[in-house]
């Protein structure tokens, strides 16, 4: 095993992904940024071809290569891929190492680049799958739901080595692809110091919620059908009634964008507490950090979820977290660092959130105290040199036992066929 590792640590990791900071759409953006830094913090050369502007920058030791494609155009996936393929080959072709090379994609969106470049060049294949088209939109329904379904299958099954997030997405895959040997289940991270500062929460409540005594709810996430959102709502009027006459003015911040929300809009009006309802839209990194220190509980009310980023962020950050118990969050939160609930039900969800910020009796501020320093440790467990070494180990698997891609019988290189309505793209991103 020693020569093994020694032989990874001199690496040269081609990692394909289209989001990463700033182009940030959901948690994929995130993953990659720190996972690539605390990569090249344990020796590996990890170049990024992503969606950007910048022709070549070097970011905390990560060389990144940007491709600037119109996401508005029908047709952004097939450029996108085709371009990256481009930079790729010239990463690969270049004569300035002797490093062994990996290809390691995020997800299907860049899987046929990825594809393409494994089989020209004859390099290994590692893919993330942070989540599947069935499970996102609850089965396969529609035919582009399928081409999706079938790009994340040829992925799967053509890589060397697939990185699932959690044990439910690793049973997710076994089911839906039939894979059940070269799968390895590695948590999302977090950096933890990135919450370690000083803030006035009632300046920030004032200014997102009008008063700087208000009891805040925050929901951060992509405001499509998998997220919950609506049973979040839905949950608000039985909070207000129980909450609002002891602890004043209760405000929900829903933070972030999607295709739902002018529907989610609508049901806070026809429930009556669009008042207390207030939609951020995107905000910057510093701010959703800060909200989530000043939050009083941090709410996931997903119907899926693979992992659940925010809610390991709003650990890190000591607050209180309330979850689906689904998927990743269920293994996330499964030793009382937060709370779970079943998911879709609007009354359990608002019983649980009124027993954290209404019901103030001694035991139950104890308990909370001890399950918001659980959850904190867990955050501290999972950063992101921990997530680096274990990822490490999979490369040097994948190495030890790399064979020469053949191509199957028949094959040949699928169109995408996929194509985008501007504000549609965020869907496909995992968290």
């Amino acid at each position: 095993m020693r020569r093994v590792e020694e032989r990874t640590s001199a690496s040269r990791i081609l990692t394909l992904s289209w989001e990463y900071p700033p182009h940030k759409v959901g948690g994929l953006a995130e993953h990659v940024y720190e996972l690539s830094k605390a990569l090249t913090r344990k020796g590996q050369e990890v170049h990024v071809v992503t969606l950007g502007t910048f022709p070549y920058e070097g970011i905390g030791g990560v060389c990144l290569h940007g491709i600037a494609i119109d996401t508005s155009r029908p047709d952004f996936i097939s450029r996108m891929n085709e371009e990256m393929k481009k930079l790729g080959a010239s990463i690969i072709e270049a004569p300035d190492t002797d490093r062994d090379i990996i290809i390691h994609a995020h997800d299907w969106m860049v899987s046929s680049a990825a594809i393409d470049l494994a089989f020209e060049y004859q390099k290994p294949l590692v893919s993330t799958i942070h989540s599947t088209e069935f499970g996102r939109s609850q089965g396969i329904k529609e035919g582009y739901q399928m081409r999706i379904h079938e790009l994340e299958d040829r992925l799967v099954g053509l890589s060397g080595h697939v990185i699932v997030c959690s044990e439910s997405m690793r049973r997710e895959i076994q089911s839906l692809f039939g894979v059940t040997e070269k799968i390895s289940v590695i948590p999302n991270g977090v950096d933890a110091s990135k919450f370690d500062f000083s803030l006035d929460s009632a300046a920030l409540k004032e200014r997102f919620c009008g008063s700087k005594g208000s009891t805040m709810i925050v929901f951060i996430g992509r405001l499509v059908y998998q997220k919950g959102i609506n049973v979040l709502i839905g949950a608000m009027p039985r909070i207000l009634g129980s909450c609002s006459r002891a602890h004043g003015d209760v405000k929900l911040l829903i933070v972030g964008e999607g295709p739902m929300r002018p529907q989610l809009e609508r049901d806070a009006v026809y429930l009556g507490v669009s008042n207390h309802v207030v939609f951020t839209g995107y905000l910057d990194d510093y701010t959703v950090r800060s909200l989530l220190k000043a939050a009083d509980v941090v709410v996931l009310p997903s119907l899926y979820e693979p992992f659940g980023i925010v809610a390991l962020e709003a650990m890190a950050a000591r607050t209180p977290v309330v979850a689906s118990d689904v998927g990743g969050l269920s293994e996330l939160l499964g030793n009382g660092e937060g709370i779970k609930v079943p998911p879709d039900n609007s009354e359990s969800l608002a019983d649980i959130i009124i027993n954290i910020l209404c019901v103030d009796d001694e035991r139950r501020r104890i308990e909370r105290e001890k399950m918001v320093a659980r959850g904190f440790q867990k955050a501290l467990s999972l950063n992101w040199d921990t997530i680096a070494e274990a990822t490490i180990e999979v490369y040097a698997r994948v190495l030890a036992k790399t064979r020469p891609i053949p191509q199957p019988a028949g094959w040949k290189k699928p169109e995408i066929g996929i194509e985008t309505k501007e504000g549609e793209i965020g869907r496909y991103s995992y968290s």
